[in-house]
């Protein structure tokens, strides 16, 4: 049985409940990171705290994301989706409290193991779109990720002139909001014929299953260029409030207009711009343009700590908005679409893993570079491992051509079972 063989499913319109949740997913970021260096310090935390900080937090996500996929292969969406979100309101909650720097690693851990809700909300429109429409749903979806950039650092700006806290407080009464209509509201997207048939201790191991995912040739080099391409991702948003907090003396009012710029091109490229790409080129060949562009902007960072120009950091963080959501959605769609149905919890909840493995690497190593070698030796490196990554795309994309069907879907279920 080959591919063609699978269930078609009929696109229709994305629940927008599944477009709040995305956009939550980044509005927490977004809102965090112009109070972050406010909150750390407070405690006696640094530039290397905060970073210690993402990558905590991406460690509870590489734990639980590959497993809570599993878990929606199995027994569906919402209740992955509306547990998650009911965790991530105690773990805000306890951030909110504070108290000291161990309190913060607490709240933000527990925000971490529950944060799985990307991975499902594109499981989901995995599971109601047909795979040629796939990736353009995909950046409708992403587009309101972006979103959270927008709105994240512009809430934080605004409320935080009361108190750093008080983002935080608005942040949980939306997730509190965003759980009760999803419960009422989310219809289930996996029907129970097209759900695994079981789920083995084993699946719930992130280990075990990144193994047998990466069992499949045409998810090697694309998770691993991946993987290599989102250690950098985090970077603005965990070093640059410091680079600038230390260097312009900058406030989180001050910051926040950067980031919500990001996010107003970001969400410009998934809805505009991505769709139309799409209709003429290939996923992969998009990636590799995006991945080129990422690394042009992490060189004009390099250069702001050694000429004081403030316009290269305007520059590159407009070039970064535009490559980065280029590559992450059409790395995910070109993954996503060589898969079958049953497995789109477990692929989304791999992708989920690496990007949380990449962020666990990614922030602590810029804080350890800021703070030991140079304000610039985090964004040299950056540029350098993102070219990497378009190399690795590049060999991807040979291979990819050369794929036999026999290789695809719809046997997947025997290689990951066995």
């Amino acid at each position: 049985m080959n591919i063609e063989q699978l269930p078609q499913q009929r696109s229709h319109r994305l629940h927008p409940f599944i477009l709040l949740a995305a956009f939550l997913s980044t509005f927490s970021i977004g809102l965090m990171s112009p109070i972050l260096p406010t909150l750390v310090e407070q405690y006696g935390g640094n530039a290397f705290t905060i970073g210690m900080l993402f990558s905590s937090y991406s460690f509870a996500q590489f734990l639980s994301a590959p497993t809570l996929g599993a878990i929606s292969d199995r027994y569906g969406r919402r209740v992955v989706i509306l547990v998650s979100l009911c965790v991530a309101i105690f773990g805000f909650s306890l951030f909110a409290v504070g108290g000291s720097l161990w309190a913060l690693f607490l709240g933000w851990m527990i925000v971490g193991l529950a944060d799985c809700w990307i991975g499902s909300s594109f499981s989901y429109v995995a599971d109601v779109t047909e795979s040629n429409d796939r990736t353009r749903y995909f950046a409708f979806l992403s587009a309101a990720i972006g979103a959270g950039f927008i709105v994240g650092p512009a809430t934080s700006g605004f409320f935080s002139r009361y108190s750093p806290a008080t983002p935080l407080h608005i942040l949980i009464a939306l997730l509190i909001f965003a759980a009760i209509w999803g419960y009422f509201s989310m219809p289930e997207s996996l029907p129970p014929e097209q759900r695994a048939t079981s789920l083995q201790f084993s699946h719930l191991n992130p280990l075990t299953q990144l193994r047998n995912i990466v069992q499949f040739p045409q998810l090697r080099l694309l998770l691993l260029s991946f993987l290599l391409f989102w250690t950098i991702v985090m970077v603005p948003s965990a070093n640059l409030p410091s680079l600038l907090s230390d260097r312009l003396n900058w406030s989180p009012e001050q910051i926040s207009p950067l980031f919500i710029i990001f996010g107003v091109i970001d969400v410009s490229v998934q809805l505009v711009i991505l769709p139309l790409l799409l209709r003429r080129f290939r996923e992969i060949r998009l990636a590799i343009l995006g991945g080129v562009m990422a690394g042009f902007a992490f060189f004009l960072l390099g250069l702001f700590p050694l000429t004081g120009t403030l316009q290269l950091v305007y520059i590159a963080m407009v070039v970064f908005s535009i490559g980065q959501p280029i590559v992450q959605t059409c790395l995910t769609g070109t993954m996503s679409k060589s898969m079958g149905s049953s497995m789109q919890g477990r692929v989304q909840g791999s992708i989920a893993a690496v990007m949380a493995i990449a962020q666990v690497i990614g922030p602590s190593w810029a804080g350890w570079l800021y703070q030991s070698v140079s304000p610039s030796a985090p964004y040299w490196a950056a540029a350098i491992q993102a070219l990497v990554a378009v190399a690795i795309m590049l060999f991807a994309r040979s291979r990819l051509k050369r794929l036999n069907h026999k290789y695809r879907a719809i046997h997947d279920e025997a290689i990951y079972y066995r």
